[in-house]
């Protein structure tokens, strides 16, 4: 029988890109809801194997206070006869209420505003996720096949159900090309709900597939000889209730700039959207990633693809989008959206001229057009993405301690990698992500 207990757990997204947190029982939610729970600062830099990095600058000293955020909450049913859980999503504070710099929630919530003061443009954001099921004992999954279908359909059910009673709505529960991988896609909504309900999302899948005996892994890379499982996160620039992403199948004068500014920087975003060094695998030309900067109509090579959709009879795109296609799940998206949102402001400020539509896959490009086109292959490595160039970025665009302690997560994270082999690695991570 199920127990009647009820608990709930207060997280918040770490630099690792893992939901870390304390839960109460019945008794003590409706007070950790009003006040929140006490933290320690420097769990915020446990690596995913465990350990602190060695020159985190958060020692035993110290308190923060998750303070949760009531409209994002979600109740996972309760399992093997144990209690339901309430999750909710939290702000990282100072004691007195004060917002902390390393809060990388609070840091998108300031991206969002700085686009708006400075632009009068607001994003919408919809995210795609590709994960692997284990333990559905499929012999022939079949690419995006009915069977593979029905197979996920007992763990997709169970899923929405959940989210749809938190008020979570999927566009897409699908089989993906590998095997036992799957995908699922969200709504266009603001870029903080989008953060949330991912990571709501994200956590109701593996608790869900944990209660049916299954694992769902997000691991970017499980094998080298298998499909990655990557993030697209799909962005639209609005100006009051017009999108003004795309026209005549191309960028607008006020999204081109915008885009310019993500192409300029994207060596600095790599660290901030794909952070593990099993990451990097998976960003390899001609695997759909977007290994090189570039932007293009439907191009799926391109490391920002175009999706103009259907146009109005005027020509412009009221449903367009732009895919940011170099994520994975291992990222703390709201550090994610918060770069994107920041590089794209240094391209307005710039005045950064509108990018080449790339229609060709790059890799094949001769490197005289790549160079003319200003695209350049994106770092093959965790170690060759933490450049000078990308920590000044990062301490511009999110504060210089946060952008610090965050950096020095990512040392410890190539550290680490160096230890292991890729497989090694890979099967420790899986059980992370």
């Amino acid at each position: 029988m199920p127990s009647d207990g009820h608990f709930l757990f207060l997280g918040n997204q770490d630099l690792n890109g893992i939901l870390r947190g304390r839960s109460v029982p019945k008794a003590r939610v409706a007070e950790a809801m009003a006040e929140g729970l006490p933290w320690v600062p420097a769990n915020l830099t446990i690596g995913a194997l465990n350990g602190l990095p060695p020159d985190t600058p958060f020692g035993p000293l110290g308190e923060i206070r998750f303070v949760p955020d009531p409209a994002a909450r979600i109740t996972l049913g309760a399992q093997d006869g144990g209690p339901a859980f309430d999750l909710a999503l939290c702000d990282a504070r100072q004691m007195d209420g004060a917002p902390w710099a390393c809060c990388p929630r609070t840091a998108l919530k300031s991206a969002i505003s700085d686009l708006s003061r400075r632009t009068g443009l607001t994003l919408k954001v919809a995210l795609e996720h590709e994960f692997t099921v284990l333990g559905l004992n499929q012999p022939n999954h079949v690419a995006f096949s009915l069977s593979a279908g029905r197979a996920i359909a007992p763990l997709a059910q169970r899923v929405i159900d959940v989210l749809d009673r938190a008020g979570i709505a999927l566009e897409q529960f699908q089989a993906e090309y590998g095997a036992s991988q799957f995908e699922i896609s969200s709504v266009p909504t603001d870029p903080l709900t989008a953060a949330d309900r991912t990571v709501l999302t994200l956590e109701t899948i593996r608790d869900t597939a944990r209660g049916m005996g299954l694992r769902a892994s997000f691991l970017p890379k499980p094998a080298l000889d298998e499909v990655g499982n990557g993030v697209h996160i799909h962005f639209s620039l609005w100006d009051g209730p017009r999108n003004v992403t795309a026209d005549q199948d191309w960028l607008t004068p006020r999204s081109a700039p915008f885009v310019a500014g993500v192409l300029d920087h994207a060596e600095s975003l790599l660290p901030l959207t794909i952070l593990s060094a099993n990451s990097y695998a998976r960003v390899r030309p001609h695997s759909w990633v977007g290994a090189y900067t570039c932007v293009g109509l439907r191009n799926r090579e391109a490391m920002i693809r175009l999706v103009p959709r259907a146009p109005a009879s005027d020509g412009t795109h009221p449903k367009a989008s732009l895919e940011y296609r170099v994520c994975d799940a291992t990222a703390n998206i709201y550090l994610a959206l918060a770069a994107i949102i920041r590089a794209g402001l240094a391209g307005i400020a710039a005045g950064s001229a509108a990018p080449p539509n790339v229609q060709h896959d790059p890799d094949t490009l001769e490197p005289s057009q790549r160079a003319a086109w200003n695209i350049r292959p994106l770092p093959a490595s965790l170690s060759e993405a933490l450049t000078p160039s990308a920590l000044a970025d990062a301490s511009a665009w999110l504060g210089p301690e946060l952008a610090s302690v965050y950096f020095g997560c990512r040392r410890h994270d190539a550290r680490q990698a160096a230890d292991h082999t890729f497989d090694e690695l890979a099967a420790k991570l899986s059980l992370v992500y």
